[in-house]
Order: structure tokens, then sequence, then C-alpha cells
């Protein structure tokens, strides 16, 4: 098992990517702390994942990512159970389609503030104990938007282009420390957050814009997290991972 033995922190893990990620982690065998916008969410997942991992190893979390004492709380009760942080997934994310004119000020701090400022923090706090453990591995989820921008937008695509930037600079300044920062940039995933905000009209569209014809399934991106997460991606670092059917290339 490619993960075995390891400690792992999901953001935004009781759905889509990120639940597939936290799965995909467990049957690598890792420990997980699995966080949601909620307890409730999180525990409901971590039930989920239980069914059909019975002797999984999850912690569920409700948790924050804007909060700077609830993402403490969250690194201390790994800690507090597995005595170490191996690996830390930046997946809590929101996105907006409003237009320039019509976006507030709140709009747009909003997104920021989840997409942007939660990882900031989320990475801040986990670093000294990944440091005193010798290393770990930090993955961030980018997006295609993060590379060439969107319409309809400008919060969610600007958070996504400060992700990659996040990502660089703390591989440059944390690999002395044996920790290795990395980011996936997903295209098009047929995930609930973009059924709830795309129309029938705008996927298809996605769809024909893609190469391989389709959208993703959030499972076909979790193999990518593990790699990054493994001992295998040992000397990866500062990388931002296309996995979107080759729509950016």
């Amino acid at each position: 098992m490619r993960l075995a033995g390891k400690v792992a922190i999901v953001t935004g893990a009781s759905r889509g990517i990120g639940f597939s990620i936290a799965s995909a982690f467990v049957a690598e065998g890792a420990s997980v702390t699995l966080c949601g916008s909620r307890a409730a969410s999180a525990e409901r997942a971590t039930a989920e994942l239980l069914d059909r991992f019975p002797d999984a190893d999850v912690l569920p979390m409700g948790v924050d990512v804007t909060d700077t004492a609830e993402v403490s709380r969250m690194v201390s009760a790994t800690v507090s159970r597995w005595g170490r942080v191996d690996v830390l997934v930046n997946n809590a994310g929101v996105t907006s389609t409003k237009g320039i004119t019509e976006m507030t000020d709140e709009d747009f701090t909003s997104v920021l503030g989840i997409n942007l400022v939660g990882p900031f923090k989320t990475i801040r706090e986990v670093v000294p104990v990944m440091r005193d453990n010798g290393g770990g591995s930090i993955i961030n989820t980018s997006s295609m938007v993060g590379t060439y921008g969107g319409r309809m937008q400008t919060a969610y695509s600007s958070s996504k282009f400060g992700i990659n930037g996040l990502t660089k600079s703390c591989a440059k300044e944390l690999g002395q420390y044996g920790i290795r920062v990395n980011a996936v940039a997903p295209g098009a995933v047929a995930t609930d957050m973009v059924e709830e905000f795309t129309d029938d009209r705008t996927k298809a569209s996605l769809a024909s814009m893609t190469p391989l014809g389709r959208m993703a399934d959030p499972d076909e991106l979790a193999g990518t997290y593990v790699y990054l997460a493994s001992d295998e991606s040992s000397f990866t670092t500062g990388a931002i991972i296309n996995v979107d059917g080759g729509i950016v290339m």
C-alpha cells in the first residue's frame, strides 16, 4: 500500500473531489482527518467511507478554513490522535459565477477567503509539525482557470492563480525542511458544485472543449493526489499538474 503509515488531512472532503481523495488515501493505507465545512457533513462522509472500508482509520471534523482557531484545532486534533501529519490536502473551495459589475466586495473576498487565505492558514499551521517530523507533502487544489482565467469567474479564477503562486513560493521556502508543495489543476469535473453552478449547455461546451470529449469523474483525479502524497514523488515539488483531459496545453 502506497500510503501505509502516513497521516493525512484532507479539507473539503465531504463530497466531490475531496471525498474521492480521502477514499483513495484510505484504500492506500493512510489515516485521514476528513474535514468538511460542517461536522455533520464530515460525519456523513466518514460513515460512507467506513461502509466501503470498515477498517479505515478516519477522524471526521467540521472546519471553517478561514478561522485560524479552527484550523489550529484541526491540526492539533490530528497530532493528538496520530502524533504526526505527513500529508495536507487543501481542497476546500467555493466558486462564483457573477459578472464583475454585479460582484460585491463580500462576494469577491469570501471566495478568496476560502480558496486562498484558507490554504495559507492550513499550511502555516501544519508546517511546524511537518518540519519537526522531517518533512511532508502539501497538495493544493488549483484549477484550469488558474492558468487562463474564466468568464464570469473573476473571484474563483483569481483565487486559483493565487493558489499557483502560493504553491510555488512555499515549495521554494519549505524544501529545506523536506516539505514538498505541489498543486493539482483539474479541468471540467462532474462534481456537486459543478452541477449546482453550471447549466447543461455549459457542461456540454466544457466537454466539447476537452480533447478527451467528456467531463471527468472525481475518482479520476484521486490517483494524482496519491502519487503526490506518496514517496514516489519524493523529488517533485513546485509542480502544477494538469488533470484536465488536455483542455490546457
